[in-house]
This record gives structure tokens, C-alpha cells and sequence, in this order.
């Protein structure tokens, strides 16, 4: 397929991200390649924050994984990478072309396939919205049990109280994406995860999607990196989204609590578990 040399060490998150760009071509899947390009600046903020926080050559689980795009790129970073997803093989090439081990578990059910305190670091993004709440607190003493005393968690998630969740609520329509379980607060997540023993470190809220989630040919999406780029493609490109984008832009970065995304980086200070089985829950 011609695909590029993946297994060479690319210490640069975007370097690494953008390295998987052929192979993500290769695929000829409309879906993942919209993804790749749709969601690059979350994911390289994603990555960024797990250099900030967890050194390249540490273990690092990477939950609700798939298309695997994160776990790749962290391989291709240095990182000993081991990726958990409900159904690992629709992109199963894409971690195996980066040596990346996947593991089939339910996260709201399955003990994971991990021994306990065997990991550095658990990357948590984009998941925890997908959760029944019932379940959460398990699946975060899961996560606890398989990092080490002083493993780092690096979550992301939607923001609820974003400024256009509060508009949709404001004009009567349902705030939450439609295929999200639950939608959370920046506070609701620091006491979650203070609640199954865990340390928050960092609490953000990132402008990130409030930048990049635009309407875009794919390879634009790479290229938005300041506001001034968003006021360009919003002069070039005036849809809808786009305008709101640019007009909200300067409000979000003033008050951060309106901003889409949720980032926390917690530290393993103790393990609150959960009885154990080996059957499914």
C-alpha cells in the first residue's frame, strides 16, 4: 500500500499525527478519513497533554481507542502503547501497522485484560460521554486499579455548559450530541474522578474545538491554528457554522467556562475498587 515507515520514532505530537496521514488514506474508508482530518487538532491537543504529563517511553493504556489514531501516533512518540476498545478489529491496521496491542473489553463491564499497577499512564478522550452513569464509576476504578501509585489519567469530554450547548438549551432543543449517554461539567468530572481515588493535577477548559470543528475541506483542518486562521476560512467559507464559530470565538476565549472541551489530568493517589468477577457484569 506503500504506506510510510511507522515504526520510526517521531518525538513531535504533530509530526507523529500528521505521519499517519497515508495510512489513513490507504484505508479507502470515507468515515475514518473525515475523522483523521475532522478531529486532528483535538487529537494533537490530546497528545500534547500526554507529553506534558507522562515521559515518551512509559506504558500507556489508551481506552475506547479505536480508530486507534491516538494510540498510533503515541507509539510512533516513543510510548509503550496498549489500546482497549469494544470492537478493536474494524481498525485493527491501523495499530498493528504501529505495533500497538489491542484488547477487547466493555468498558462499563469487563475487568480489563491488564494486571493491576501495570501501566504509567491511562489516556481517557472522548469516552466518557458514551458511558451509561451507572457504570462510570466502575469503569474509572478499572482504570485506576491497572496504573501505578502516581499513574497519570489524561481525560477529555465534552463541556455541557459550553456556550452552544446553552444556546440549543435556551431555544428548546436537547443540549446533549445526539449520541452521547450523558454530557458532564468540568466540576462533575474533578469529583468523579476525586471520588475513585484520584488526584486532579490540571482541570482546563480547551478552546480547541471551538477552533477547529468547522466546515472545511479536510486538509484545512490541519491548518487551523489561530483565530486569525478561523477569520480567514470564515471569510473564504461563510457557512453557518463557520460564522457562528468566528462570532463566538472571542467570548470563549475571554470566558472559559463556555469552551467545548473539558480536559483533566489526574493522579493515581489510592485505589477504591469494586468486587471483583471474572465473568462479564
Amino acid at each position: 500500500m506503500g504506506e510510510p515507515c511507522l515504526n520510526t520514532v517521531e518525538p513531535k505530537p504533530s509530526s507523529a499525527l500528521l505521519g499517519l496521514e497515508q495510512l489513513v488514506r490507504s484505508l479507502n474508508d470515507a468515515r475514518i478519513l473525515h475523522s483523521f482530518y475532522f478531529e486532528f487538532g483535538r487529537r494533537l491537543y490530546t497528545l500534547k497533554l500526554v507529553l506534558e504529563f507522562c515521559p515518551p517511553g512509559s506504558e500507556v493504556v489508551d481506552l475506547g481507542a479505536s480508530p486507534f489514531i491516538v494510540s498510533c501516533a503515541l507509539a510512533r512518540m516513543g510510548y509503550r502503547v496498549v489500546a482497549v476498545d469494544y470492537d478493536p478489529e474494524e481498525y485493527s491496521t491501523i495499530a498493528s501497522a504501529c505495533g500497538v496491542k489491542t484488547i477487547r473489553a466493555d468498558l462499563e463491564r469487563d475487568r480489563l485484560d491488564l494486571a493491576d499497577g501495570s501501566v504509567d499512564c491511562a489516556v481517557f478522550t472522548e469516552v466518557l460521554e458514551h458511558l451509561n452513569p451507572y457504570y462510570v464509576g466502575r469503569t474509572i476504578s478499572e482504570i485506576n486499579r491497572v496504573l501505578k501509585p502516581g499513574g497519570k489519567l489524561v481525560l477529555t469530554t465534552p463541556n455541557i455548559a459550553s456556550l452552544f450547548r446553552r444556546l440549543r438549551l435556551l431555544l428548546g432543543a436537547q443540549p446533549q450530541y445526539v449520541t452521547h449517554v450523558h454530557e458532564y461539567t468540568k466540576k462533575e468530572v474533578v469529583e468523579l474522578l476525586e471520588r475513585h481515588g484520584f488526584r486532579v493535577l490540571e482541570a482546563r477548559y480547551s478552546e480547541i474545538n471551538d477552533l477547529t470543528l468547522v466546515d472545511a475541506e479536510p486538509e484545512e483542518h490541519v491548518k487551523l491554528k489561530s483565530y486569525q486562521d478561523l477569520l480567514k476560512l470564515a471569510a473564504r467559507k461563510p457557512t453557518k457554522l463557520n460564522i457562528l464559530r468566528a462570532l463566538a470565538y472571542p467570548l470563549v476565549k475571554v470566558i472559559p467556562s463556555l469552551r467545548m472541551l473539558v480536559a483533566v489530568v489526574a493522579e493515581k493517589t489510592g485505589y477504591i475498587g469494586f468486587p471483583q468477577r471474572t465473568t462479564r457484569w
